[in-house]
């Protein structure tokens, strides 16, 4: 079969073709020779209904096809024109299915050729692509696309598409085209023969690959050599003078914004001054580039390293791809910026040959391999977060990330991740990174004395988890299962077939190894059902879901004791695994062989090393007790008997901040858009422990006219939270999502501070089937990550967006993306969380009162961030709901609409409210 590609795209009425889903538009799209050769499309009568969130994905209305002729009448000629051909889509599944259903019913065979998955081919050949959907990756790749959703124009913009992947995998080196053809008969397209082409194509031409070096059979990108550092030196590298020039920056569309400039002169003067610095700056002030200017300024002209630090990846993402390269256009000197994370972050090239070499049909695992493969054609830093992979292939990190004694080969990515950041003016890590190299005995980063911390209010937090202690039942038993028995495919049977292949009698040391091996599974299931059954026993779960705070030294009875003595049984088997491996280890130093390689089969010992690990852990946080820990127990009431996980963190840090991090460092600028309550820092500047440094501290407000831009209203015919059941409050709150959706055409953020109140209110509101004009999107209820269900969200014009925790804050829906917020109810954390629990005792026994010193300031922050998710544009309009009458009825509701800039507040009846807010919108 010569190659010839029929790419398909539909539209249908619903996902499900055996419960009468039909289509309602075909697009195809004929490719030969690299050339698109033939087009047909058309309209088909579904003869039912069109869904309305159909009708608003696509644009298709039940007119557009009234008149168009049914599938049957097309079908022989849709047959025809794939005979002999690769059936292509992007997500071809989905649309095989609907087109066999549709052959079958009008009495032809059903298509038997090969298929091809763009959205597969995608995943292999854009390793990195921050998604994977079609009008993405045309963004990505410059085609345009002009009516998503609609089947002919989707069948073009895949053929392109598809053209552009075969000219990306024809561009790979002869090497890695050999590995991706080995591996994809276990694929889900059908590429061996295409691959089998394009090598033929590549021997028989001698394609140049000077541009990768091989190491063990791989083919890498050629590293670009690291930059020296020479004394810099530029007449013009002064702030000062750039100060005073035009406050204008060569950006397209740059509006000058007097906040932007007064921070950058802040930053300035804190690192010139050696002095910290608490800077809380507005939304839309153009933080980044406030800190990064000076910085780079001060850094060039000082001779001193700044190192940037973040929270999210997110953040880190931006400031790499557009700000660094902006900033470099802006500073009249060559710059140097250099990431540098934890090692966990890199990929060990020894690992991922050995785990290559493994003999896998998991198709996660056959996918990761192949992304990996094209992956390390492209990347300069080996550095795993610029991957985008399934979440089932992450649970293979561990055989692949390099380990904390990771040396590493020849090609060590940290290594030269760590020689850039030598070399740079400016280093960018995260806090986690960052809290690791301030408690290290031997520094991580390079030297540097000024900081600046972007996402500050974040710090104490990943410190808290930095410090503090999880283990959990399954990532013992992943361990375990890693290691297996003598029969399996596990580290041990590995370990024990190159003793075999090598000749080493050590059959007893193995066979005491995998009892050992058994024995510990069967106690550790046993210890965590024993330890679900405490908890549960002893505290009612909440919403499912149970968290017991304990306390080592006052736990008694039979149970307690019970699990005590199994764990002590559970450590005395540990120590003698680890004894076994030493004595199997013995043999490799006996015959002057290298036994630390962090390859397999050699990963048996570092499996024992981490199970080693993960047991004195679990033992310190039931056994120690610290006054200054707070430790509890989580437990699935409905879960599985052993689903369970036991957590410890530290109650107070700021003793730590001011000794390990404000006080060796010359100037730490602390920057956020929320750390502020009532307009004081005083609480921030409590926890981090400043208050003996006297940092400067400045708000910038936010350049936005919030008087002209929102409002904020509090229906005033909503119940008290807490004189109705959580039922009939979510019932209410449906109601009124619901209403509002009627009145605004628009799309809406509705922020619940728990789980079970999101749920009850998705419930109530399918219930009702209110939802027919506007989409609801309920996190927890769709599944997918946060950037997953915003972007679904904003795939529709009427749509309703459900979040708890990470929607309250960097969500970024401007304009027309986003016209109402909603807030249930005030964002204070539920009384029973131990570490607010513990918290508050140990403000109380200091004479202090934790709802002012504590509960207060952590409510009134995130309700900051909620409220910063409506306005995020000069040009954004919109109204947020508030639906906790608390806000003006308690007395503490002054500090949450003092920490808001100024805007109009109204208090009326729902009903009253939306007559307002639709004259004004």
């Amino acid at each position: 079969m010569k190659d010839r590609f029929v790419i398909i795209d539909l539209e249908t009425t619903g996902n499900v073709p055996k419960k009468g889903d039909r289509i309602i538009q075909l697009g195809m799209v004929v490719i030969e020779n690299g050339q698109i050769v033939d087009r047909f499309s058309s309209f088909f009568n579904p003869e039912r209904d069109i869904p309305p969130f159909v009708q608003q994905l696509t644009n298709i209305n039940e007119q557009m096809v009234a008149c168009a002729p049914s599938f049957a009448e097309e079908a022989a000629k849709v047959a025809d024109m794939l005979q002999q051909s690769y059936f292509v889509a992007h997500n071809v599944a989905f649309d095989l299915q609907f087109l066999q259903e549709e052959l079958h019913m009008a009495g032809l065979p059903p298509f038997s050729g090969p298929t091809i998955d763009t959205v597969e081919l995608a995943r292999i050949v854009f390793p990195t692509a921050e998604s994977y959907k079609l009008g993405d990756l045309a963004k990505q790749l410059h085609i345009d696309h002009d009516q998503p959703h609609q089947a002919d124009s989707d069948a073009e913009v895949t053929a392109k598409l598809f053209i552009a992947l075969l000219n990306r995998l024809r561009q790979l080196p002869l090497i890695t085209l050999q590995h991706l053809k080995r591996l994809s008969p276990y694929l889900k397209s059908d590429l061996y023969p295409l691959l089998d082409n394009i090598i033929m194509e590549k021997m028989s031409s001698l394609a140049d690959e000077k541009s990768y070096i091989f190491y063990r059979g791989i083919a890498l990108k050629q590293p670009v050599s690291l930059p020296k550092k020479e004394k810099d030196h530029h007449e013009d590298a002064s702030f000062a003078a750039f100060f005073a020039g035009s406050h204008t920056l060569p950006l397209d569309h740059y509006e000058k914004r007097d906040g932007q400039w007064e921070m950058m002169k802040l930053v300035y003067e804190a690192l010139e001054t050696s002095q910290h610095a608490l800077i809380e700056a507005g939304t839309g002030i153009g933080k980044s580039l406030a800190y990064l200017i000076p910085s780079a300024f001060f850094a060039y002209e000082q001779q001193k390293r700044v190192v940037i630090s973040t929270h999210t990846l997110q953040l880190q993402q931006q400031l790499l791809e557009r700000d660094i390269p902006f900033l470099k256009e802006v500073v009249p000197f060559p710059l140097r910026v250099a990431v540098l994370k934890g090692k966990r972050n890199y990929l060990s090239l020894d690992k991922f040959i050995a785990f290559l070499e493994e003999h896998h049909q998991n198709y996660d695992v056959v996918l990761l391999k192949c992304q990996l493969l094209v992956w390390l054609t492209q990347t300069e830093t080996g550095d795993m977060d610029e991957l985008n992979v399934s979440s089932g292939a992450r649970l293979f990190w561990p055989l692949l990330f390099m380990d904390e004694e990771d040396n590493g080969s020849k090609y060590n990515f940290f290594l030269r991740a760590k020689q850039r950041a030598e070399e740079a003016h400016i280093v960018i890590t995260n806090h986690a990174f960052l809290l690791h190299d301030v408690t290290a005995s031997t520094p991580l980063l390079p030297d540097y004395e000024h900081m600046i911390i972007d996402e500050a209010h974040h710090l104490e937090e990943v410190a808290s988890h930095y410090f503090g202690q999880q283990v959990d039942y399954v990532s013992i038993r992943l361990i375990l299962t890693r290691i297996g028995k003598l029969n399996e495919n596990g580290s041990l049977a590995k370990l024990m077939k190159l003793f075999a292949h090598r000749h080493w009698n050590a059959d007893n040391h193995f066979l005491r190894c995998e009892q050992l091996v058994e024995e510990l599974q069967f106690e550790c299931d046993e210890l965590f059902r024993m330890i679900r059954r405490y908890a549960l026993e002893r505290k009612s779960a909440e919403s499912g879901r149970c968290r017991y705070r304990f306390e080592p030294q006052k736990e008694s009875g039979r149970q307690w004791s019970a699990m005590k003595e199994l764990l002590w049984r559970i450590r005395g088997h540990v120590a003698n695994l680890v004894d076994e491996t030493k004595q199997l280890q013995t043999f490799f130093s006996e015959n002057n062989m290298e036994s630390s390689i962090s390859a397999q089969p050699y990963s048996y010992f570092s499996d024992v090393s981490s199970l080693n690990q993960i047991i004195d852990t679990l033992y310190d946080l039931i056994e120690s007790d610290d006054p200054m820990v707070v430790r509890w127990i989580e437990a699935e009431e409905k879960g599985a008997a052993n689903a369970t996980a036991v957590y410890s963190q530290p109650i107070q840090l700021d003793e730590f901040f001011a000794e390990r991090l404000f006080m060796p460092k010359k100037s730490i600028v602390l920057t956020s858009a929320t750390l502020t309550m009532n307009g004081s820092f005083a609480y921030i500047i409590s926890r981090f422990g400043l208050s003996d440094f006297y940092p400067i501290c400045q708000t910038i407000p936010s350049p936005f006219s919030y008087k002209e831009q929102a409002m904020l209203m509090i229906p005033s015919d909503f119940p008290s939270i807490s004189s109705v059941s959580l039922e009939e409050y979510a019932a209410v709150v449906a109601e009124g999502v619901a209403q509002i959706a009627k009145r605004i055409k628009g799309k809406m953020l509705v922020l619940f501070t728990s789980y079970e109140l999101l749920k009850l209110t998705a419930n109530a509101m399918k219930m009702e089937e209110r939802n027919e004009d506007y989409v609801l999107i309920a996190q927890g209820v769709q599944s997918g990550s946060a950037t997953k269900l915003t972007k679904a969200f904003q795939q529709f014009d009427q749509a309703i967006l459900f979040g708890t925790s990470n929607f309250w804050e960097g969500v970024d829906l401007p304009g027309d993306e986003l016209s109402v917020v909603v807030i249930v109810r005030l964002p204070f954390a539920p009384p029973d969380d131990p570490v607010i629990e513990a918290k508050s005792e140990y403000i109380r026994a200091k004479g202090g009162n934790p709802f002012y010193e504590l509960s207060l300031p952590e409510a009134v922050l995130r309700f900051k961030q909620g409220f910063g998710r409506l306005i995020r544009t000069k040009k954004d309009k919109g109204a947020i709901f508030v639906f906790d009458r608390r806000l003006t009825s308690a007395s503490y509701g002054k500090y949450f609409l003092n920490s808001l800039p100024s805007l109009t507040i109204c208090e009326e009846s729902l009903d009253q409210l939306l007559q307002k807010l639709e004259k004004w919108l």
